[in-house]
């Protein structure tokens, strides 16, 4: 019963939790949108599906967060990796970035998705479009240090004791890359959405929104096919 309790197996649930959150919501998103692209559909149902996307999208862009820092915290105490006798100062740095990144997210959501008839605040706005710069640069940061960290330990030299969790990061640091390249690929989509939603359907604007579409869809799909991996790396623990 204690082994049912004790704190890494209850980190370990969450994170296994966290991994299928994402997969379930990423694939409301995809097929959300999908709804959202189809011409056949009317403005309102599109807007509306555009909508329910942008909630369902705060799944996965939570999850990566939570996961990194249950990782940090789960490769220390489970005996995975070695920090030089400052375990417990990581993991404390890793919660509290963690968790103001989170929070910075919600507040972006917030300010972009007002409820009807509202507005927000132009302070509310500028700090939304400050860290929009600073969430993108926190992953391209992420990327590296993970990606080195990784090869690293998979050289034999770095804090990463277990192979499978060095490849395991390897990973982990595409899917935050992949996480850029969307963000960095969506704001053409969502200006021909938004010139459609403004404007209406044209076969011109339609075709427009197929052809921006196209790398932003890659970089989703191999975010999919690289978590299924982590899985079953974390599985085999080769």
């Amino acid at each position: 019963m204690d082994l049912l309790f004790d704190p890494y197996t209850i980190l370990k649930f969450l994170h296994i939790a966290m991994a299928g959150l994402w997969l379930g919501m990423d694939m409301g998103v995809y097929t959300a949108s999908s709804k959202l692209r189809n011409p056949a559909f009317s403005i309102e149902t599109r807007a509306a599906m555009g909508k329910l996307a942008g909630i369902l999208d705060m799944g996965p862009r939570s999850a990566v967060v939570v996961m990194l820092m249950l990782g940090i915290t789960m490769t220390f105490l489970g005996g995975w990796g070695s920090a030089g006798g400052f375990h417990t100062e990581l993991a404390i740095t890793a919660a509290l970035v963690g968790l103001v990144w989170l929070a910075g997210l919600w507040h972006q959501f917030w300010v972009d998705h007002p409820n009807l008839g509202e507005t927000r605040a132009e302070p509310h706005i500028k700090l939304g479009k400050r860290f929009r710069t600073i969430d993108i640069g926190l992953r391209v940061v992420v990327t590296g240090i993970l990606a080195v960290v990784a090869i690293w330990s998979l050289m034999g030299d770095g804090p990463i004791a277990a192979t499978w969790l060095g490849v395991k990061l390897v990973l982990f640091s595409l899917i935050v890359a992949c996480g850029v390249g969307i963000r960095v690929s969506i704001p053409p989509v969502r200006a021909v959405i938004a010139d459609i939603f403004a404007n209406g359907s044209t076969p011109e604007r339609e075709q427009a929104l197929k052809d921006t579409r196209g790398m932003a869809l890659v970089f989703v799909k191999s975010i999919w096919a690289l978590v299924a991996i982590i899985i079953w790396v974390s599985v085999a623990k080769f």
